[in-house]
């Protein structure tokens, strides 16, 4: 049994703990919150690479051990001669190996990436808790060479509440974008939000899952990855924006259907999706902030008139007031559920679950 870091970009704890039931049959527990997300603890007896199947995380770490603070400069001498750098350490790096499938050399790059707000309490910069793991890890590992700008092992030191919580990271960038993609464009989604939206939605053999807004593809992506499906259908009013998600699909994950169009006149039939999940135009997106209303209303006119009965419609916003408004004007939709402040490229946006009724 090993134990494990999943961070998480705030507001997605509930789901991820989901996703890690499901994959691997633990639930993680939470334990704190970092500046730009969150963390939780898992204990798991399998493979380590089977923990790189849960997309709704952003990253993995094996956990190497904490260390308490004080906020007193001893702090730093503590960081210096903390146990955990002999065999905690070398139990973490036995995992990072098994992941990555590269072995530890004599003259090892490594690097060290610490998350610590700044706090009255401590009387000391981060650049000094830098300075100080550096310091360790170059004892620990002899002849190990420092990189600081890149370096393919990272030891990361995240702070939470009075504690330090050491680790080694086990994902990549590749990993966090899933892959990548064969087109990108500024401001998408990231695969990890889309992962969620996807699993909010519920994933069904017999869906004909529709993102009418789709961007570049990543929504549709990852419900072609999560399991079965009868057919995905995508769009966009603009050309660009089809073409790229063409291009990341290629000729993978059919049956799919990609097209221009105008996600307020959709040429779809009456009843003929069992999912919508889109990203709405919020934010930084839009520059005629007017014309929200009636894209809203006129978008969910249509997702409302396409989808089949108890079929569901996911979107993210940060449009909280508006998107409720127009919501309790339709009839037939019932707001489900929320997944609340989200934090998306340093703004807020809730995942919000409708239900056809």
């Amino acid at each position: 049994m090993s134990n494990y870091q999943l961070s998480m970009f705030p507001g997605m704890a509930a789901v991820v703990m989901d996703e890690a039931q499901d994959i691997v049959g633990v639930r993680p527990v939470k334990i704190g919150r970092l500046r730009n997300g969150e963390i939780a603890n898992l204990s798991y007896s399998g493979h380590p690479k089977d923990l790189l199947k849960l997309r709704t995380v952003e990253d993995v770490y094996a956990v190497v051990g904490q260390i308490p603070l004080s906020g007193q400069t001893v702090d730093l001498k503590t960081i210096g001669q903390a146990k955990l750098w002999g065999a905690d350490l070398r139990r973490a790096l036995d995992i990072w190996t098994r992941v990555t499938g590269e072995p530890l050399v004599k003259r090892q790059q490594f690097r060290v990436v610490v998350q610590a707000d700044d706090a009255i309490w401590r009387h000391y910069r981060r650049l000094d808790i830098v300075l100080s793991a550096e310091r360790a890890l170059i004892h620990a590992g002899s002849s190990w060479r420092l990189n600081r700008d890149e370096a393919p092992l990272e030891i990361w030191l995240q702070q939470v509440d009075h504690e330090l919580l050491v680790s080694v990271r086990l994902t990549s960038s590749y990993d966090r974008q899933h892959g990548g993609r064969e087109v990108e464009r500024g401001a998408a989604l990231r695969p990890n939000v889309a992962a969620a939206m996807v699993r909010l939605a519920g994933i069904d053999p017999d869906d004909v899952f529709l993102d009418p807004m789709c961007g570049t593809g990543t929504i549709l992506l990852e419900r072609a990855v999560a399991g079965r499906y009868k057919l995905l259908l995508g769009g966009d009013v603009s050309q660009d924006a089809v073409n790229a998600t063409l291009a990341n699909f290629g000729p993978r994950h059919k049956p799919w259907e990609i097209r221009v169009w105008d996600a307020t006149k959709l040429p779809l039939a009456d009843a003929s999706v069992s999912k919508v999940v889109t990203n709405l135009p919020w934010g930084r997106q839009i520059s005629e902030q007017s014309a929200l209303p009636s894209l809203y209303s006129e978008f969910l006119s249509e997702a409302e008139r396409v989808l089949t009965e108890h079929g569901r419609i996911v979107v993210l916003t940060s449009e909280w007031d508006l998107f409720k408004k127009v919501v309790h004007a339709k009839a037939g939709l019932m707001l489900a559920k929320s997944v609340s402040d989200i934090e998306i490229l340093g703004r807020r946006a809730d995942i919000f679950v409708l239900e056809h009724v």
